[in-house]
C-alpha cells in the first residue's frame, strides 16, 4: 500500500515536472514568435516614417525650386518694367513739349511784309552799280509795284513789300538786264552781280523748301513721341506675361517690340534688354516650353 503510494506519487511528480517544462518550452517559443511579429512591424514602420521623410523633402525642395524660379521670373519682369516705364516717361516728356506753342510762338511766326534789301556788283571788277533801275513786279500780273534806283554805293532798299513770290527786276544801260524769282525775306537779297552786256538773265533766288519744313518737324516729334509711349505700354504687357510664365516666344516678342520705347536713349532698352536675355536662362520655366 505505501510502496504503491510512493510509486503513484513519483508519477506524479514526473508527471508535473513533464507538464511545467512542455509549458516553459511553449512559452519560450511564444515569446520568439511574438518577437519575431514584433521586429517585423518595427522594419515597416520604419520604411513608412523613411518615406514619409523623403517625400516631405522632395515636396520641400520643390517649393524651394519654384521659389527660386519665381524669383528670377520677377527679376526678368522687373527690368523689362522699369525700362518701359523709362520710355513711357521719355514718349510724354516729348508730347509735353507742346509743339502747337512752337509754331505759333512770335519767334516763327511768319511776316506779312518786310523790306527788300540789295546792293548792285559790276561782275568783272567787282565794284558798286550806282543808278541801277530796280523794279518790284507782280508776278501773277506782270505789274509794276514799286520802282527805286541804287545808291553810290549799289544799295537798294523797297520796303513794305509782302512776303511772297515776286519779281526783282534790275537794269541799266550797258549791262546786261537781271531778273530775279525772290520771296522777300529780313535777310534781303544779298549782292546782285550785273555784267557788260544787252541781255536779259533770269535767276531764280527764292528759297524752296526742299526738305521737310518746321511744321513737318514737328509732327514728326508728335509721331514719335506717340509710339514712344505705346511701345512702352507693349512692355509694361510684356513684364505681365513674364510673371505669368505663360507663353515664352510671345512674351519675347512682346518686350522686343518694348525696345522701341527708347528710355532715355539707351538705359531703357538696355534694361529691357538684360530681362530678355535673363528670360533666355529660364525659358524653361514657361508652361509652352515645359509642354514641348
Amino acid at each position: 500500500m505505501s510502496g504503491k503510494s510512493m510509486e503513484e506519487r513519483k508519477a506524479a511528480l514526473r508527471a508535473r515536472v513533464q507538464s511545467k517544462l512542455q509549458a516553459s518550452q511553449d512559452a519560450t517559443e511564444q515569446r520568439a514568435l511574438v518577437s519575431s511579429e514584433e521586429l517585423v512591424v518595427s522594419v515597416e514602420d520604419v520604411d513608412a516614417a523613411v518615406e514619409l521623410a523623403a517625400e516631405k523633402t522632395k515636396q520641400r525642395w520643390l517649393r524651394l525650386e519654384e521659389v527660386e524660379r519665381g524669383r528670377w521670373r520677377t527679376i526678368a519682369a522687373s527690368l523689362i518694367l522699369l525700362g518701359s516705364l523709362l520710355g513711357i516717361m521719355s514718349g510724354a516728356l516729348i508730347l509735353q513739349g507742346n509743339p502747337s506753342d512752337i509754331i505759333s510762338s512770335s519767334f516763327f511766326a511768319s511776316t506779312d511784309s518786310v523790306d527788300v534789301i540789295g546792293t548792285a556788283i559790276q561782275a568783272e571788277e567787282g565794284t558798286e552799280v550806282e543808278n541801277v533801275t530796280v523794279e518790284l513786279i507782280e508776278i501773277d500780273t506782270n505789274t509794276i509795284l514799286r520802282t527805286v534806283k541804287t545808291d553810290a554805293n549799289g544799295l537798294f532798299v523797297i520796303d513794305n513789300v509782302i512776303s511772297k513770290l515776286h519779281i526783282l527786276k534790275l537794269s541799266k544801260e550797258g549791262y546786261n538786264t537781271m531778273e530775279l524769282k525772290i520771296i522777300p525775306e529780313k535777310a534781303g537779297v544779298g549782292p546782285i552781280t550785273m555784267s557788260y552786256g544787252d541781255d536779259t538773265i533770269t535767276r531764280d533766288h527764292h528759297t524752296v523748301a526742299t526738305g521737310w519744313g518746321l511744321e513737318n518737324a514737328v509732327g514728326l516729334s508728335t509721331t514719335i513721341g506717340i509710339l514712344t509711349v505705346i511701345t512702352g505700354i507693349v512692355g509694361v504687357q510684356a513684364a505681365v506675361e513674364v510673371r505669368r510664365g505663360k507663353y515664352y516666344r510671345r512674351t519675347q516678342y512682346l518686350a522686343g517690340i518694348s525696345l522701341f520705347s527708347r528710355g532715355l536713349i539707351i538705359f531703357g532698352p538696355a534694361l529691357i534688354l538684360a530681362g530678355m536675355i535673363t528670360m533666355v536662362f529660364i525659358k524653361e520655366q514657361f508652361d509652352d516650353n515645359q509642354e514641348e
